[in-house]
């Protein structure tokens, strides 16, 4: 037993000095069956009578319970003696290793599983009892093809000993390279050796192996680089490289300057027709410190696929602000088997949400228009949610009302943030804005150094102007109505919380996507609908666009959002028969809450004020 532990351990141990102080992992990316990776860890010097090996119950990024430890398998402990220890794990992700000998541990052996394909072991389980992993943050395991290691989804840490160093090495088919921001270390064709710091740094930088599809550009002097997997080679790395430069520029114009000196774009396309890995979790994106890992649907379609990226981009590449360089005590000394307890999730998301649409309608890539439809989109959407403070539920993620809360960061923060660059405009008669502030707290603090969470209030007030304290207090402690009418008047816009308009529509009729054919298929149909349709029918094109399970959101709009005298044609398949339908939308007055419109009379200084918040009015791109 010991000869064989010292001959699987010396090529390894050749490698990597001494593991006294640092955890050093292997993983062989050639002998994969089953979807599962064996792991062998050589821990750092432990004898301890009873140590507890920890999987992420929580990650940072996302705020909703992980239990990656559910994904561990045949665990095995083996001292230097060569024994073999007894484990009990205490629910999903503690591992209990009795050691009564106190003998030193030689390595920590257990096999992982995909996350992304993973099953509900009974029917009778709900979705919400199983927690399907959301992709960005999970882990993929296709053999000699594609794989995602997010590393809190395949390691873990021994309880106490966090904040060592972990060295990996990684065995991988020649033909696979690995896109990341970890630090590497010379390695081989079939070999690469990472290092980080500490279990954060760790899991702060993930891994994508694949037959490589990359491109890089640099603004000033920060590198950008774009790594795409599209299943069937449809999306190609360099077709998102005009937009990104795009972005990356007019966050470089916005703040005058990138904070990080290298960011990566990870990326995952994902076939329709792959529902092992599409019909669970969801697409998306997971913001690291400098990267950002993206699960999106494989469109052909450029303006299609365009629309897609918008859609999640923008708010990851943003975080390089916050919490990269703001960030409160409680997000640095992150608990891996805890829910994080800051009060302060309205920045780091909502903030991080108003400033990624900002930016873009400063540098004229969305107009003014667009970006009041977002805001006007955010306010509807926030009626939807619990009527609790932001902050009361952002500290309070483990009672349920909260929880059911949390996506309102996105929408009541992001507004909430506008409102605030409003008042700030106005104090300071155009000279400081939101973004200003978040440059003087990221010159405070930085990536380095944390705010304390109760006085984040305190140093917004320090400054810019006493007032804001107030401001912050007012609406995001307590439950006091956002200012709306008030604040959209000093932009020169007129506000209604409820008024009687014309809307345009096709008639009233629900679909559904029919996944075992990838089509939408109507569910019911009120027989006065314009375009004659029927139960049963099959949506198959708008306006001679083909739909189908990923871009029918985009397709759909001039359906969804019909205007005054556009004439949609929709293509249907009845039975065995094609159709092609054709129809004018008709106006029916609606009642609507929250609605903004652009006050023609605007003084003079209402038109500036908007103007330097917003930038002057510009076409679209």
């Amino acid at each position: 037993m010991k000869k064989s532990i010292f001959c699987v351990l010396f090529p390894f141990l050749a490698l990597f000095a001494n593991a006294q102080g640092k955890y050093l992992i292997t993983l062989d990316l050639n002998n994969i069956s089953n979807d599962r990776i064996k792991v062998t860890i050589v821990p750092p010097h432990i004898s301890d009578r009873e140590i507890h090996y920890i999987m992420p119950s929580y990650i940072p990024g996302s705020y909703f319970k992980k239990d990656f430890g559910r994904f561990v398998s045949d665990m095995l402990v083996l001292t230097k003696s060569g024994n073999s220890l007894d484990i009990k794990k205490e629910g999903e992700d503690v591992f209990v290793i009795k050691n009564k000998n106190q003998e030193e541990i030689a390595k920590i052996e257990y096999y992982i599983s995909d996350s992304w394909d993973m099953e509900k072991p009974s029917p009778s389980m709900t979705d919400e009892e199983f927690n399907y992993v959301f992709q960005p943050g999970g882990t993929n395991i296709a053999a000699g093809q594609n794989i995602v290691i997010n590393h809190y989804g395949y390691f873990g840490y021994v309880d106490g000993y966090k904040d060592l160093p972990y060295e990996l090495l990684i065995q991988k088919p020649a033909s696979l390279y690995a896109s990341t921001t970890l630090p590497r270390r010379k390695g081989t064709a079939t070999k690469d050796y990472f290092a980080a710091e500490n279990y954060n740094k760790l899991e702060d930088n993930p891994i994508m192996y694949c037959v490589p599809d990359t491109t890089s550009f640099n603004i000033d002097s920060t590198h950008i680089s774009i790594s795409v997997y599209s299943e069937n080679g449809i999306v190609k790395a360099k077709a998102l490289t005009y937009y990104l430069i795009m972005l990356t520029s007019a966050v470089r114009d916005e703040f005058g300057r990138l904070p990080v000196k290298e960011y990566s774009f990870i990326m995952y396309f994902a076939s329709p027709n792959n529902m092992a890995i599409t019909k669970y979790g969801g697409f998306g994106a997971m913001e690291h410190n400098y990267c950002s890992f993206y699960f999106l649907p494989e469109i052909a379609r450029a303006d299609s696929l365009d629309g897609v990226i918008k859609q999640f981009i923008p708010h990851c590449f943003m975080h390089i602000l916050t919490p990269l360089n703001i960030h409160s005590e409680k997000l640095e000394a992150f608990d891996y088997k805890y829910v994080p307890q800051s009060k302060h999730l309205w920045l780091y998301e909502g903030v991080t949400e108003y400033i990624a649409n900002l930016v873009q309608v400063k540098d004229s890539i969305m107009t003014q228009e667009e970006f009041m439809d977002v805001i006007h989109e955010k306010m509807d959407r926030s009626l939807t949610y619990p009527d609790v403070p932001l902050t009361e539920m952002s500290r309070n993620l483990n009672k349920k009302i909260n929880r059911d809360a949390y996506m309102n960061v996105f929408d009541k923060g992001a507004v909430t943030a506008f409102l605030m660059d409003v008042k700030l405009m106005e104090l300071s008669k155009g000279a400081m804005g939101l973004k200003d502030v978040l440059l003087k707290l990221s010159e405070k603090y930085g990536p380095n150094k944390a705010f304390k969470d109760d006085s984040l209030f305190d140093d917004i007030a320090a400054v810019s102007f006493p007032e804001m304290k107030s401001f912050c207090e007012d609406y995001l402690t307590s439950n006091k109505p956002l200012p709306y009418k008030e604040y959209f008047n000093k932009l020169g816009i007129n506000y209604y919380s409820s008024r009687v308009d014309t809307v345009w529509s096709f008639g009233k009729f629900t679909m559904a996507v029919d996944q075992s054919r990838d089509e939408l298929v109507i569910l019911k149909a009120d027989p006065s609908n314009l375009f004659g349709l029927q139960k049963g029918d099959f949506l198959v094109s708008v306006n001679d666009i083909p739909l189908n399970l990923f871009n029918f959101e985009l397709v759909l709009d001039p359906v969804y959002k019909a205007k005054s005298g556009e004439k949609v044609k929709l293509g249907i398949r009845r039975l065995t028969e094609q159709i092609v339908i054709e129809a004018e939308p008709k106006g029916t007055a609606e009642r609507h809450t929250n609605v903004i419109k652009l006050n023609g009379g605007a003084s003079d200084s209402q038109k500036a004020l908007r103007d330097k918040l917003l930038g002057f009015p510009s076409p679209r791109n």
